[in-house]
């Protein structure tokens, strides 16, 4: 508790705080003030259960300031000291509430004696008090839960009964949400400690929701949030959603549901380190989902290119574009379980095709499950894969010091099919085009052309074999002109493209040609 000495002697004021043991009272916080505006100023600011008071001040009567203090809400109890005791300033204070008025200097025994009045009058006022608000409490709560969820309209009556005034133009639902299975059950008890003077309706241990009635008011509870999270462990956790605008109280029971819309999909919705969700910007950002095309099989192989190239500033935009992919569609947790499982084995199998030593770096399939089981929301699932591959480019980093051109020719391997040139290729890896070339050749044994056209007529021959018309080979195969790729084709195996493909279909249909019949054999 909080006690304030006023009087305009310091040896007084100290002498008041060494005369009797206050901290066995329950006293720890003490202030003091040697006039009265400043005292009033410490009042409004500190509001102490306790003030002892001389009615001669420098500035104004002790009275006075009772009196202003009582006008400014003031509840605390007053005990008097003063070296003129008048009949009229002894009457007055009863008529203030003053739990007693002392000759001064101050009698220990007499002090302590009044202390202790006033500590059974403060703990008989808190009891009473603390009854009357739970029992309203729980009143205005059913009363606005029931307006939240649709089923009461609010009017004007209801007011003087339960304080409760609706008639702004301004209406924001701040819903604050806990995790289940939390520890902190009384944390609504302490936030509300932190946020007062604002509707509030508590719907369970986990879900707390504010009304805001202004924009100031939501700023005000949005920084109370804050600050409570920065330093208060138990608020960490804590998630705010907060509702489109309204005009209305009758709007309330929409955004309402509008909450809990969100509060449903909150594991899709979530984003990376921000605990604060706004309704407009979640609806801006799935129609802008809406308007982009995209697939797994994309985001697959846009991650794969971006970590052979070492490409770690890429890797975000790429966990960002899954995120929104998935939360536009919502698939059940546990396909979207699987399918980041899948995503991410598809990632690592194509890296250890290069680099086999890799697997050994970054978390199995078995440890990844694990993790995904255990994260609360999407977006903790997407950025803890993504932390593997940048784990997974850190090695490949440190393995291309050894070979530099490796990734190069694992870039040619993937994207032989596109139109590849040394300049080009020198741009992407950060290489002069000059110098490249001569590194290559150094490296690899043969020019760049040369292995970039080596490495296309074996993907043209695996085609060929497949039984793939020879147009359609060259196009796949990294040639946009046919006739350049037959000379090519001919240059490299010594026959045509056409006649390499007829070979392979007569051993086909050679092979898968059944035998003849036993009957027919013996005619």
């Amino acid at each position: 508790m909080k006690v304030l000495f006023i009087d305009d002697e310091p040896l007084v004021r100290k002498e008041l705080q060494n005369i009797i043991p206050w901290s066995r009272y329950g006293f720890s916080n003490f202030y003091e003030s040697d006039n009265g505006a400043d005292a009033l100023k410490l009042i409004d600011l500190e509001n102490p259960e306790l003030i002892l008071l001389d009615t001669h001040l420098k500035d104004m009567s002790g009275m006075t300031l009772i009196h202003e203090a009582k006008k400014n809400d003031y509840a605390g109890k007053v005990i008097i000291i003063s070296e003129d005791t008048h009949f009229a300033d002894a009457k007055l204070a009863i008529n203030y509430g003053v739990t007693a008025y002392l000759n001064k200097p101050a009698d220990p025994e007499e002090l302590s004696e009044a202390v202790m009045r006033a500590i059974d009058e403060i703990q008989r006022t808190k009891l009473i008090s603390i009854y009357y608000e739970q029992s309203a409490m729980l009143s205005r709560n059913n009363l606005l839960s029931n307006i939240l969820l649709g089923n009461m309209t609010y009017v004007k009556e209801m007011k003087p009964i339960y304080h409760i005034e609706l008639n702004s133009d301004y209406y924001r639902l701040i819903s604050f949400i806990l995790p289940e299975k939390s520890d902190n059950i009384n944390i609504w008890e302490e936030a509300l400690t932190h946020i007062r003077n604002c509707l509030s309706v508590t719907f369970s241990e986990t879900s707390l929701v504010l009304i805001a009635l202004s924009p100031s008011q939501e700023q005000f509870i949005l920084r109370q949030l804050k600050a409570c999270q920065e330093n208060y462990p138990q608020y960490a956790a804590l998630f705010g959603i907060i509702s489109t605008q309204a005009g209305s109280h009758t709007e309330l029971s929409t955004l309402y549901t509008e909450i809990q819309r969100i509060d449903q999909n909150l594991y899709y919705y979530k984003e990376k380190q921000n605990n604060i969700l706004y309704a407009d910007a979640l609806s801006k950002r799935l129609s802008k989902i809406e308007q982009t095309d995209g697939d797994l099989i994309r985001f697959t192989e846009n991650m794969i290119h971006h970590i052979l190239l070492l490409q770690s500033s890429e890797l975000e935009e790429d966990a960002l574009s899954l995120l929104d992919f998935l939360s536009l569609r919502r698939p059940p947790r546990d396909s979207t379980r699987f399918i980041l499982m899948n995503y991410y084995a598809q990632i690592i199998s194509a890296l250890t095709e290069y680099y086999p030593q890799l697997e050994f770096e970054v978390p199995d399939s078995k440890d990844i499950a694990s993790h995904l089981s255990y994260d609360r929301y999407l977006c903790d699932s997407i950025f803890y894969l993504n932390d593997q591959f940048l784990k997974a480019i850190a090695y490949i980093r440190n393995e291309s010091r050894k070979k530099p051109c490796q990734r190069i020719c694992q870039y040619i391997d993937r994207n032989y099919s596109s139109p590849l040139k040394l300049n080009g290729i020198a741009a992407l890896f950060g290489y002069n085009s000059a110098y490249l070339g001569k590194l290559f050749f150094r490296e690899m044994g043969v020019s760049f052309n040369t292995y970039l056209d080596k490495i296309r007529m074996q993907k043209a021959a695996e085609y060929l074999k497949k039984g793939v018309p020879v147009i359609q080979t060259s196009e796949f195969s990294g040639f946009t002109n046919p006739d350049y790729f037959t000379k090519k084709f001919k240059k490299h195996m010594g026959i045509l493209p056409s006649e390499y493909r007829a070979q392979y279909l007569k051993k086909y249909h050679a092979q898968n040609t059944p035998p003849p019949s036993q009957k027919r054999y013996l005619s």
